[in-house]
């Protein structure tokens, strides 16, 4: 078979022994809880007072282990996302994240409700809360137990009341077995149609009685591994890289090359540009501002205008696609080694038992572990931006690394005043000694190293190993004896590991109180979770900058530290071949790779503590019932820590950093609250025409917190069952979600992200608080004073600093007279682009506040008949509404609050405004571009989802055996967003959405999820349909005429079979995305119709968020029960 060609032996021998021995339950059903009655009073999700059936009054699901056994991945998150409740918030095919932060683990797996964020949705195991992975208060839902797990329960209306203020979206509740007797084993194994992605699970319970059944104890274990997989493995990613219509999937030119910055232009370029590019016809090359990269044979070429006009210069090898030539004449980068889905290893194992002492109280315990090891990968660090290198060039004395802070192999312009000597002509360098050092270590490979006066110069110490051609350029600039800016990629990927161990004791007491219905629990929960990460291809800045700005690249490089301290307690660094970029650095030596590389270390510790108390039964009877009531009171301690990596720690890597990754600062928090809750259940009406059951059911919650004193919520939900078979529900919720560690206390961190403001102070930004005097004409001469203000407030400039093309000084004294109408302004990040701020916690927040409105119907058949006996039918309204919305800010949000007179009362006096902190938040730099931006978490930002959900449960007799029709929509009303209290509320439905205000993508119009199966005496068959809707881009709902698209309508199916060989012996089958369904292209410019004369690509690209990229799975299975 062809999915066999690629695979290992153990992986085919795993396969066809888990399809050789075991079985599995029946097809799994995502169900609206309440289709089966329970012979004993339960606890349901959603309210913690027992009652004798599963109806609940807010909506909610009930997923039982058949939907998480039944598919090709053991991953819980990627299954629960598949129902239309979810959205996908951290999933396997991140694989590109590397780099942890105290609100950040690389390869966790966490749930998001509504899609309003994984934190606004409450994990809990057996209805208490699950140990958090990080300061954001997520839960990664890997650490879960999966062997124990019997059903999940999800309430997707608010419950705040019952479990806690930060169930503004919900809970989903993973119920473990309890009183298991038993031994079960279960193994999987699944594996992708190419051969990779190979994934197994091996798990194991077992438990038993004991002193007469008034005791049980049980253990529960699990091993699951899964294998990465490649974006180039797939033919619609090689689809994708090969369209010339599409732009590339990389950042970084992998070629060596030199950038020829502005301000010091080539002479003669259009001479040379011939000579150079022979082909080119009439196509204009800039003479500045633009990158020349080297071919292997030492020819070159740029990343735009290759073909268009017959000039090319491109002919490095390009089999694998690293390289992308476009219909608009440019050449982009691909990264080919993108993992579609990152590799994984975990264990899980559960020990939990519990005793009855006598008839009134009894213990239990239980204790955890989880250890989850992910590995994920980035492109390689590139050599550009800020991280570029300057090398010297020209006739001038190699004078060492002094450029980049380093000089141990200076040689005579440095030794004025060292040693006692003084240079009696210190503006002329040919009379001075060769530093002694230079020559003893370069003497060997420059004659020049040894002369008598002068020393070498910086072309000699580099020109041997640039190609002519650039050395043809270098030499042809307005000052050839400037250093050059060394580009490039480095050729080792961006990689880390991350493990996460996480356990939890729990212990405490139950019981009933005599006499009454009454039941009891107390108990203590501590659990711990410790991330470790190791990041890997990392290189120091410093020292990299130190090798490639020494001779030949470092060859032949010694250096002993703490020199002026005789090397005392030192390393020694050294170089035998340097680091030469224009031979993409092969056959580099290791003590080469050693000088300049280093792993990066971080680890972060969650614990939490709760000791909580619960009380319910029944208070008294009334007539239409008995009035029943929970209470219960807790306290909880969250603990935090994230110690960085010192060459990345935000304060403490000053004098050198890690190329290609943030700085962080070490973070630390600590939150305890205090907690009472009552519920009461009242029966208002009973077995009246047209009322067979009324209740009202309220409830409220005090929470005292640490940080920000006092929250309340509370609930008021309603039950009115007409009939048998009708019955109505619905109520109201309101919550209040307190800041987490992450929001208040976040140290320092830096971050990269997009910019969808663009840069305000372009005069042809279309913004209307921008500079331009078309979309703002009463403020645009305020908003370019507060500019140049703020570009002055950078220090350093000279006469010849310029804004945007103009001296920075007529922008603040004359050019509010006259800029917009007398100088043209380069159109420059105008309307997006890349950004790099600073991200900082923030204590002075305050909880967010929600309200939630639901109301349903739920229908049970009144019907006999062998056909409608067993359907059922629910559909549910919700409506979430929450305002001073906890989120980051957005570079864009930033802007506006600086520039924005609706926001900022002083922006119309540039002089003062320019003072206050919102704008010194947005500094510019010396050359007047955007700086760093400062951004903290506010409370500013508001949104509204609404929608309905329906589900629909029937089966019936077909023929032999038994037909069932799972089916589940959700259809969105509204998901609407502002991320400032001036900004109107943009409804995103319809659309991928948008990640204001905490919020995931995936705002479709409608989500379907249908199980159809059918069973035969020991022989089942399902087949699973997921269902997306056409969606627009996420641009449309902003501006109505975006050219953008979304993605076409999407469907994929599963198929499942199992067979029940024995009693005892079951075995399952599976295919994941049965037709091998192709994600479709999104993201595309209908607008640019003609690139190859404007430039401009349509573009378009894969989300792999919400559509399966890996294609078609197959997956076998076996279970043993004893």
């Amino acid at each position: 078979m062809r999915m066999f060609n690629n695979m290992g032996v153990h992986k085919a021998l795993l396969l066809a022994g888990c399809a050789s021995t075991v079985a599995v339950a029946a097809p799994a059903m995502a169900q609206e809880a309440g289709a089966e009655e329970a012979a004993a009073p339960i606890v349901v999700t959603g309210s913690r007072i027992q009652r004798r059936d599963f109806e609940a009054n807010s909506p909610i699901v009930t997923v039982d282990s058949a939907l998480l056994e039944q598919s090709s991945t053991a991953a819980i998150e990627q299954n629960l996302n598949r129902l239309p409740q979810f959205s996908p918030a951290k999933v396997p095919t991140a694989g590109g994240d590397i780099q942890p932060t105290a609100t950040n683990t690389p390869g966790s797996a966490t749930i998001s409700l509504r899609g309003i964020g994984a934190n606004r949705n409450l994990v809990l195991v057996d209805g208490r809360r699950a140990t958090p992975s990080n300061a954001s208060g997520v839960v990664d839902v890997s650490t879960i137990p999966s062997a124990a797990i019997e059903r999940v329960e999800i309430i997707s209306g608010g419950a705040s009341a019952t479990y806690g203020a930060d169930a503004v979206a919900g809970v989903t509740n993973f119920i473990l077995k309890k009183n298991f007797r038993g031994l079960e084993l279960d193994a999987q194994a699944g594996i992708t149609e190419k051969g990779d992605g190979f994934e197994y699970q091996i798990s194991g319970i077992m438990g038993t009685n004991f002193d007469d059944g008034r005791g049980n104890v049980s253990f529960a274990m699990s091993m699951n591994t899964r294998e990465a997989n490649y974006r180039k493995d797939r033919q619609w990613f090689q689809d994708l890289w090969a369209n010339p219509d599409t732009t590339a999937s990389g950042f970084f030119v992998r070629n060596p090359g030199i950038e020829f910055t502005f301000g010091n232009p080539i002479q003669n370029s259009n001479a040379i540009y011939n000579e150079l590019f022979p082909n080119r016809g009439n196509l204009p090359i800039t003479n500045q501002g633009v990158t020349f990269f080297a071919n292997p044979d030492g020819s070159l070429f740029t990343t735009d205008f290759v073909n268009r006009g017959g000039a090319t210069g491109f002919n490095s090898p390009n089999d694998d696609n690293h390289y992308k030539l476009t219909s608009a004449g440019t050449i982009g980068p691909n990264f080919t080694d993108a993992m579609l889905i990152l590799p994984l290893t975990r264990y899980n194992a559960l020990a939990r038992g519990n005793y009855e002492i006598n008839d009134w109280i009894g213990v239990f315990g239980q204790a955890t572990f989880s250890r989850v090891q992910t590995n994920t990968q980035q492109e390689a660090g590139p050599l550009t931006g800020g991280w570029s290198t300057l090398v010297p060039w020209g006739s001038g004395v190699y004078t060492g690394g002094a450029l980049n802070g380093y000089s141990p192999n200076v040689s005579s312009v440095l030794l004025n005043g060292i040693n006692g000597y003084v240079d009696p002509t210190p503006g002329i360098l040919t009379d001075n000694p060769t530093n002694p050092a230079f020559a003893a270590a370069y003497g060997n490979q420059f004659a020049c190293a040894t002369a008598a006066v002068g020393g070498c110069t910086n072309s000699a110490m580099f020109g041997s190993l640039i190609p002519a051609d650039l050395q043809t350029l270098l030499n042809a600039r307005e000052n050839p004896n400037a250093p050059f800016t060394l580009r490039g990629l480095l050729p080792v990927p961006r990689a880390g590991e991350t493990t996460v161990t996480t356990y939890n004791l729990l212990g405490g007491f139950e019981g009933k109180i005599p006499g009454t219905d009454w039941t009891w629990e107390a108990f203590v929960n501590h659990g711990e979770s410790d991330t470790f990460s190791n990041q890997t291809g990392i290189f120091s800045l410093q020292r990299l900058r130190t090798l490639l700005t020494s001779p030949n690249f470092g060859e032949g490089f010694n250096f002993v530290g703490n020199p002026s301290g005789g090397g005392f307690g030192a390393s020694t660094g050294t170089c035998t071949s340097g680091l030469n970029p224009f031979n993409n650095f092969e056959g580099v030596s290791q003590n080469c790779w050693e000088a300049v590389t280093g792993s990066l270390r971080n680890r972060s510790t969650v614990r939490q503590t709760i000791v909580e108390t619960n009380l319910q039964g029944g208070l008294l009877e009334l007539p239409a019932g008995t009035l029943r009531a929970a209470v219960g009171a807790s306290y909880r301690e969250l603990d935090f820590n994230f110690i960085n990596d010192t060459l990345t720690t935000q304060g403490q890597s000053f004098l050198d950093q890690a190329l290609g990754i943030y700085p962080s600062g070490n973070a630390q928090g600590f939150i305890d609250t205090q907690e009472v809750y009552g519920e009461l259940l009242i029966p208002v009406l009973s077995d009246i025409p047209g009322i067979k059951q009324l209740d009202l059911e309220v409830g409220g919650r005090i929470s005292n917190f640490s940080t920000t004193g006092t929250s309340y919520t509370y609930k008021i939900l309603g039950d009115w069952q007409v009939t048998d078979w009708l019955r109505f529900r619905g109520g109201y919720n309101r919550a209040e979600r307190a800041p987490n560690i992450g929001e208040l206390f976040l140290a320092s961190q830096q971050t990269f992200g997009g910019n969808n403001r663009g840069d305000v102070c372009s005069t042809q930004n279309p913004g209307s608080f921008s500079a331009n005097p078309n979309a703002n004409p009463t403020g645009w001469q305020n908003v370019l004073t507060t500019c140049g203000l703020l570009m002055e407030q950078s220090g350093d400039l000279t006469a010849d600093s310029q804004f945007y093309g103009n001296d920075w000084r007529d922008i603040i004294a004359g050019g509010a007279a006259n800029l917009g109408t007398t100088v043209t302004q380069p159109q420059s990040n105008t309307v997006g682009g890349f950004s790099f701020p600073t991200l900082v916690g923030n204590a002075n927040l305050t909880p967010e506040k929600a309200d939630t409105w639901t109301a349903g119907v739920v229908i049970t058949s009144p019907f006999s008949s062998a056909l409608l006996s067993r359907l059922r039918l629910t559909v549910d309204y919700y409506n979430i509404s929450v305002k001073d919305a906890i989120a980051a800010q957005t570079v864009g949000s930033a802007l506006q609050q600086c520039f924005d007179p609706a926001l900022n009362p002083l922006a119309t006096d540039p002089v003062a405004n320019a003072d206050t902190v919102f704008c010194r938040n947005v500094a510019r730099n010396q050359t007047g571009a955007l700086g760093n931006v400062l951004l903290t978490y506010v409370n500013n930002g508001r949104f509204r989802v609404s929608g309905i959900d329906a589900a629909l449960d029937w089966g019936f007799d077909v023929g032999p055996g038994t037909l069932s029709i799972n089916s589940m929509l959700n259809y969105q009303l509204e998901f609407k967003s502002a991320d400032l209290p001036t900004n109107p509320l943009v409804d995103y439905a319809g659309t991928f959405g948008t990640t204001e205000n905490g919020l995931n993508q995936g705002a479709y119009r409608y989500r379907l999820f249908s199980t159809l199966g059918y069973r035969v005496g020991a022989v089942g068959a399902s087949l699973q349909w997921q269902h997306l809707p056409s969606v627009k881009d996420a641009s449309s709902a902003l501006l109505p005429t975006s050219t953008l698209t979304g993605a076409k309508a999407y469907d994929v199916f599963h198929l499942n079979v199992t067979y029940q060989a024995a009693e005892n012996v079951g075995l399952r089958f599976g295919v994941d995305n049965l037709f091998n369904r192709a994600p479709p292209l999104s993201g595309v410019n209908t607008a640019n119709t003609s690139p190859a004369t404007t430039g401009q690509l349509p573009g378009g690209t894969y989300n792999d968020t919400f559509y399966d990229i890996n294609g078609r799975r197959f997956y076998m299975g076996a279970n043993f029960k004893f």
